[in-house]
Formats: structure tokens, sequence, C-alpha cells
């Protein structure tokens, strides 16, 4: 069971992830959007809890935002080459490097000596 809501709590923030995605993507034009985005986007990557979700939530974020900078079929791009694509591009790097190195520090090891709960 707890790895059943583990599954669905990841899903879930992906799904967060790629929604809000879509709308930075669509919105980073606007400095307001740019601005918004980000730091919607830290922000909710900081609540959720470390590990696999805050992974979850980066990889379902990149997904839209990388999208967006590949040329689509009419011609142009939906992230430009200019500073506000840039910006969000690199803020997008951040978000997803942000996540996985918080990968390891949700769980404690055992046999760690500054652990007060592994002293015998």
């Amino acid at each position: 069971m707890t790895t059943l809501l583990a599954a669905l709590r990841v899903a879930g923030a992906l799904v967060v992830g790629v929604v809000s995605g879509v709308a930075g993507t669509l919105l980073h034009q606007l400095w307001w959007g740019l601005a918004l985005a980000l730091v919607a986007a830290l922000v909710a990557l900081a609540w959720l809890p470390p590990g696999e979700t805050r992974v979850g939530f980066a990889l379902g974020w990149c997904t839209p935002v990388l999208r967006g900078a590949l040329e689509r079929p009419a011609g142009g791009f939906l992230v430009g080459a200019d500073a506000a694509g840039w910006s969000f591009l690199a803020g997008s790097a951040v978000l997803l490097v942000a996540a996985l190195a918080t990968v390891g520090s949700g769980r404690a090891r055992a046999d760690d000596p500054g652990d007060p709960g592994s002293a015998t």
C-alpha cells in the first residue's frame, strides 16, 4: 500500500509539473510570467518532500520546457533564443539539478553516527 501511495504521489507531482511547465512556457516572454513561473516552480520544489517526488515534478516541468525549445513543425520556437528564453531554460536546469541533488537526502542511514536513533 505504501508503494502505491508513493507511486501516486510521484505521478501527481509529474502531472502538476507538466501543467505548470506548459503554463511557464507559454508565459515566459512576459517579465511577470517568467518571474511567476520560476518562483512558483522553486517554491513547489521546496514544498515537496525530497526524493522521487521532487524529481517527478522537475521532470514534468522540464519536459514541456525542452519541447518548447525545439522547432515546431510550422517553424519557430516557443522558447526563443533571447534573454527571456535563455533565463527560462537556465531556471529549468537549476530546478532539475536541485531536485536531483536532494534524491538521497530523504533517507537517513541506520549506521550514521550522527543519527541519535542509531545509538545502542
